[in-house]
């Protein structure tokens, strides 16, 4: 059975290590949406970090990004939902961290900019959109979607329990980090309550008329496993985190052999072998944008 609408995760995911589309990953997403089936690209990047799926140039591509906080079309630039962090939420979690962890700098993601902490970035990019300053300098300037707690010096479980005890119910922790060994840059990634990709798949499901019974989803991170969880099908890339080695199935290949691309190909190829092309399928027009 083949989904009616497909979400994908990008880094590690689709995306191969540089930051490219195959020719197989894009020639997977057009024939999806021929055969009226949706494709959702959801990541953890913000929408200044998209140009490899703009770059297809499909009519529309929507998108769930900064790890759920923003639903968005890249092709359009229309933003339909936004889930920001309360500035004082960010303000008490900066002095959390500078008391109980003084090695760890933050940033703070808008749609459009990225504001950061003396320390944050070695070598400070010259691209637009990007400013160094104390925290409370950054804090005005318009809704955060996400902040990003950076550290060289402590271990990930470390630095997870100290957030923990300032996030309490107010905010959600994710990460696509592991920062097992000395010296590993660890990062964690902070969205405001209930926060994560699934919450703005199914919301996103919903205006669609689809349940997760509909739905097909790729990944490979923590910061996926809510969206796997609640999907239909569940498609995790090896070599699998360890806290998703239980879900779903695992995919074949890796994402620079085209994994996910290969899979969806796999499913028309199938369909037309039964004789059963989807170009007149009832099932496929009734999911067609």
């Amino acid at each position: 059975m083949i989904p009616r609408l497909i979400a994908t995760d990008l880094d590690g995911t689709f995306l191969h290590p540089g930051g490219t589309v195959s020719d197989t990953n894009a020639r997977a997403v057009r024939t999806a949406l021929d055969e009226g089936v949706r494709v959702v690209f959801a990541t953890g990047r913000p929408p200044t970090w998209m140009q490899p799926i703009v770059d297809l140039g499909l009519p529309h591509a929507p998108v769930i990004g900064c790890n759920g906080a923003i639903r968005y079309d890249a092709a359009t630039g229309e933003i339909a939902e936004v889930v920001d962090i309360a500035p004082d939420l960010i303000a008490a979690l900066g002095a959390h961290v500078r008391e109980v962890l003084p090695g760890a700098t933050l940033g703070l993601q808008r749609a459009d900019s990225f504001g950061y902490e003396p320390g944050y970035l070695e070598s400070p990019p010259k691209a637009p959109g990007y400013r160094c300053a104390p925290l409370e300098d950054l804090l005005p300037g318009g809704p955060v979607l996400k902040v990003l707690v950076q550290t060289y010096d402590t271990p990930l479980d470390v630095l997870l329990t100290a957030l923990r005890e300032v996030s309490a119910d107010d905010l959600t922790l994710t990460w696509s980090t592991a920062g097992v060994a000395a010296g590993d840059r660890v990062l964690v990634e902070v969205g405001a309550r209930g926060v994560d990709k699934s919450a703005m798949l199914a919301r996103y499901c919903a205006t669609l008329g689809l349940g997760r019974e509909d739905v097909a989803a790729f990944g490979d991170m923590p910061n996926d496993l809510a969206m796997l969880s609640w999907a239909g099908r569940a498609y995790v890339m090896p070599p699998p985190h360890p806290l998703l080695a239980d879900v779903g199935e695992a995919v074949d290949r890796p994402c620079a052999e085209d994994g996910v691309g290969r899979t969806i190909l796999q499913w028309f190829t199938r369909r037309v072998k039964d004789g059963t092309s989807g170009a007149s399928d009832a099932e496929f027009r009734a999911g067609r944008p």
